[in-house]
C-alpha cells in the first residue's frame, strides 16, 4: 500500500493569481488527511450511532473546554478518535471559527499545529486507546454549534466515494507532483468561483478532498477564502439533496464560462494565465 511513511516527499504547490495573491499548500498536509480518513474507514463505529462515537464528542469538548488541543505537543498525542470529531468539527468553518472564539475561554481559534504522518496513531489498530475516556459520564459545558453526532453521520458517502478514489489504496510517496499540483490548481480555480451573493457552489470529489485538506488549518483557511474569495467561504454538508444538484449545474455552467473546460477537468495552463482569477 504504502512504502515508508517517512520518505514521503513534502513538495510544496504555489498558485499564483492574477492579482499577485499566492496560494500555497503542502503534499503532506494531504497525506496527514488521506491517513485519517483511512483509519476512519477501518473503523466504521466511529461513523454511525455507538456509544464509542458518543463518547469520543463528549471527551473532544472536554478537551477543547480545558485547552487540551491547542498546543504542538498534545495534538501529537491525540487519540485518533478524538482528531475524527475535531476533524469533522473544522469542516463547518464559520460554526467551527464562532465555536471557538465566544465558547472557549481563551477566544481564540484553536488552530492544526503539526501533520502527523510519521505519528504511530494512525496504524494502530485499537478500537479505544486507553487515553480516550469512553466509559466517563458526563456533559461538558462546551456546546458545539454543530450537532457533532450527525456530521460525522453525514460523512460517510464521503468516505464511501474515497473508498473508489486512487489515493485510498495507492502509494503515497509515489504520488507525482505534477498530479498534486492539478488538484491544487481545480481547488483554487473552485473556490474564486465563488460569489459572496451567491456563495453555494459545489465541487467534484477532488476539488472537496483538497478543500477539506485546507480547512483542517482552520486559521489559514479563513485568511486564505478572505483573500481568494473576498469573504470566509463556508463548507456545509447538511444541504438538501435536490439544492445540490442544482447549485452543481449552476457550478458547473459557471466553471466552463470562466475557464473554457468541462468542469473538474484540469485547466489550460495558457487560459490560466489570462484568465480573470
Amino acid at each position: 500500500m504504502d512504502s515508508d511513511l517517512s520518505s514521503i516527499p513534502n513538495y510544496k504547490v504555489n498558485v499564483r493569481t492574477k492579482n499577485g495573491t499566492v496560494f500555497e499548500i503542502y503534499y503532506r498536509d494531504l497525506v496527514d488527511h488521506v491517513l485519517l480518513l483511512r483509519k476512519i474507514i477501518s473503523q466504521p463505529r466511529l461513523t454511525e450511532e455507538s456509544p464509542l462515537l458518543e463518547a469520543a464528542i463528549q471527551d473532544y469538548c472536554e478537551r477543547m473546554l480545558l485547552g487540551s488541543i491547542s498546543k504542538k505537543e498534545q495534538q501529537s498525542k491525540l487519540p485518533w478518535q478524538i482528531e475524527w470529531i475535531w476533524h469533522v468539527h473544522r469542516l463547518h468553518p464559520l460554526h467551527y471559527a464562532e465555536d471557538c472564539t465566544k465558547r472557549l475561554s481563551s477566544g481564540e481559534i484553536v488552530d492544526k499545529k503539526i501533520n502527523r504522518i510519521s505519528s504511530l496513531d494512525y496504524c494502530q489498530t485499537d478500537a479505544a486507546p486507553n487515553n480516550l475516556h469512553e466509559h466517563r459520564s458526563y456533559t461538558s459545558t462546551f456546546v458545539p454549534s454543530v450537532d457533532l453526532t450527525k456530521a460525522v453521520i453525514r460523512q460517510r458517502d464521503f468516505l464511501d466515494k474515497f473508498q473508489q478514489h486512487p489515493l485510498f489504496s495507492g502509494d503515497l510517496g509515489n504520488v507525482k507532483q505534477y498530479y498534486f499540483k492539478d488538484l491544487v490548481q481545480n481547488y483554487v480555480s473552485f473556490i474564486t468561483l465563488a460569489d459572496p451573493k451567491n456563495s453555494l457552489i459545489v465541487p467534484t470529489f477532488n476539488i472537496d478532498l483538497i478543500w477539506h485538506t485546507h480547512m483542517r488549518y482552520p486559521r489559514r483557511y479563513i485568511h486564505d477564502t478572505q483573500i481568494l474569495c473576498d469573504f470566509v467561504l463556508n463548507h456545509d454538508d447538511s444541504i438538501e439533496k435536490n439544492v445540490l444538484s442544482a447549485a452543481y449545474n449552476q457550478t458547473t455552467k459557471r466553471w466552463k464560462e470562466a475557464y473554457k473546460s468541462n468542469y473538474g477537468e484540469t485547466i489550460d495552463r495558457d487560459h490560466l494565465r489570462t484568465n480573470k482569477f
